[in-house]
C-alpha cells in the first residue's frame, strides 16, 4: 500500500467518525433549535467538503505528473 494511500485511508478514516450524529435528546425536552422545523445538513456538507478536497489533491497529483513528464 503506497503512502499516498495510506494518507486517503486516514483522512477517509477521520472524516467517517466525525460525521456521526450525537445521540437524540430525551423525549419531552422540546425542539432542539427554535423556530422548527430544523434542518440537518451538517453531514451532507462534511461529506462533500471532504469530496472536494479529495478530487482537488487527485488533479494536483495529475497535473504534478504531467509537469514531470513535460521536463
Amino acid at each position: 500500500m503506497s503512502n499516498k494511500q495510506k494518507i486517503l485511508l486516514g483522512i477517509l478514516a477521520a472524516i467517517t467518525s466525525v460525521t456521526y450524529a450525537a445521540p437524540p435528546p430525551p423525549p419531552g425536552t422540546g425542539p432542539a433549535c427554535w423556530p422548527p422545523p430544523c434542518v440537518p445538513i451538517d453531514g451532507g456538507i462534511t461529506l462533500l467538503m471532504a469530496a472536494g478536497a479529495a478530487y482537488s489533491v487527485k488533479k494536483f497529483y495529475e497535473s504534478r505528473k504531467k509537469e514531470e513528464s513535460v521536463d
